[in-house]
């Protein structure tokens, strides 16, 4: 079957109404031919979306949706499409029948897409696993066949950070200034570094490491980029909705007695408390509109992971019953304090002028949204895009008053292991 392409035009629910979507539940016995669960499926040609609140796998294309302005031009139409989608939904679960996934710039106005996959496998928190299948006119029979895992992995790698590190300490610097003149309150800088390796990068093996290494947080991978991101932008079951920004970072150590001081050095922090409420201030008023009631916590509470720890705040709520799908609360979100800065308009101005790399995929949204309205959202970042033997590592940092620019190197640094730990086996 030809994928379709579908954009924000009124026919688009019409045309997708041409598209029939079949799901079923899977047996006891093609998920024992799974070890470790759906995530056998996750080969270098899958999409693929793991989390302890969802994991879906995916293959194929039945549609493609294409989003010529970027969100800035509106992703609503989205869910109308995936409603207009015949289904036949014999399981019931959030991530059944039509789903949108992909990936998102983190220029909301750079053009974009996402698919509606040929073929979804997905399993849910209770282990309820199931297969949707999409086609035309006809949802075709699945097939559930395991990732190819044969292919030699490199063994030779060398890094090159994309500036010197004087070059980049300069910027925060020239950043800082900018601040405390009061041009604006925050911006979030960020830097890459480049790996080339002797042989392609086993995209399936990076994903295994980063399950492994960071099972709390959300492991994806869409066309080449993938990474494990640990800051939830927007959740929604029905009425449910939730948020979980982050800012304000910490090493981790092996020693847990230091690791607890290094806790209470962070909440203590005037600086990182500062980045924070920045970024909680913004996603509750921009969640408070849509929202009957919305709890959000007077202080922050640490997120500890494998190398880091973050400052975060648990955001919930219940949407009023006319509170738009999943995918357009994100993009209303988005870009938050976490990966931009405040004002959003100054600092996206100074990252146009400064920060001197293209950012693409990092930073911006990666999930998926179903033809309920039900969805996850994370920000892509503790990412990286691979291409072929290469690969782009890209980690950024909240400058605000009294920022320190080697201080601010240092936590780039520790970002980015959470990608060179996966990526690079010697």
């Amino acid at each position: 079957m030809t994928p379709l392409t579908f954009s924000s035009s009124a026919d688009a629910p019409r045309e997708a109404a041409r598209l029939v979507a079949r799901t079923i539940r899977l047996d006891a016995d093609t998920l024992a031919r799974l070890p470790g669960g759906v995530s056998a499926l996750a080969g270098d040609d899958a999409r693929v979306w793991m989390h302890p609140s969802a994991q879906l796998i995916a293959h194929g294309v039945a549609a493609r949706l294409e989003l010529p302005h970027g969100v800035e031009g509106g992703v609503g139409w989205i869910r109308e499409v995936l409603s207009s989608i015949g289904a036949a939904d014999a399981v019931g679960r959030p991530g059944c029948g039509p789903v949108a996934l992909g990936a998102l710039p983190f220029d909301r106005t750079e053009p974009a897409a996402l698919i509606v996959p040929a073929q979804l496998v997905g399993m849910a928190p209770d282990g309820t696993a199931w297969v949707t299948t999409i086609g035309d006119g006809a949802a075709p029979a699945p097939r559930i066949e395991r990732a190819d895992g044969h292919r030699r992995s490199p063994d030779s790698f060398t890094l090159r950070s994309a500036l010197p590190h004087d070059e980049w300490c300069a910027r925060i610097a020239h950043a800082v200034a900018d601040i405390q003149r009061g041009d604006l309150s925050k911006v979030v800088v960020a830097r890459a570094v480049d790996v080339e390796a002797n042989r392609p990068i086993v995209v399936e093996e990076v994903l295994r490491r980063l399950t492994a290494l960071y099972p709390s947080c959300a492991i994806f991978h869409f066309d080449g980029f993938l990474g494990a991101s640990p800051e939830l932008l927007l959740s929604r079951r029905a009425r449910a909705v939730s948020s979980h920004p982050l800012a304000g970072t910490y090493a981790v150590s092996a020693d847990v007695d230091a690791d607890r001081r290094f806790s209470e050095v962070l909440r203590k922090s005037a600086k990182d408390q500062r980045e924070h409420r920045f970024v909680v201030e913004a996603v509750a008023a921009a969640l408070g509109p849509e929202c009957a009631s919305l709890d959000v916590p007077s202080e922050p509470s640490i997120l500890s992971l494998r190398n880091v720890m973050h400052l975060g705040t648990s955001i919930h709520g219940q949407l009023k019953e006319t509170a738009p799908d999943a995918l357009t609360l994100a993009a209303r979100l988005h870009p938050t304090p976490a990966v931009c800065g405040t004002p959003r308009d100054a600092a996206e101005a100074w990252l146009v002028a400064h920060e001197g790399i293209r950012r693409g995929l990092y930073a911006g949204l990666v999930g998926w949204v179903d033809a309920r309205g039900d969805g996850d959202w994370f920000i892509g970042i503790r990412s990286a895009t691979v291409d072929g033997a290469r690969a782009r590592m890209v980690a950024g940092v909240g400058v605000v008053a009294g920022s320190s620019p080697e201080a601010e190197l240092v936590e780039t640094q520790l970002k980015l292991q959470a990608m060179l730990a996966a990526i690079i086996r010697p």
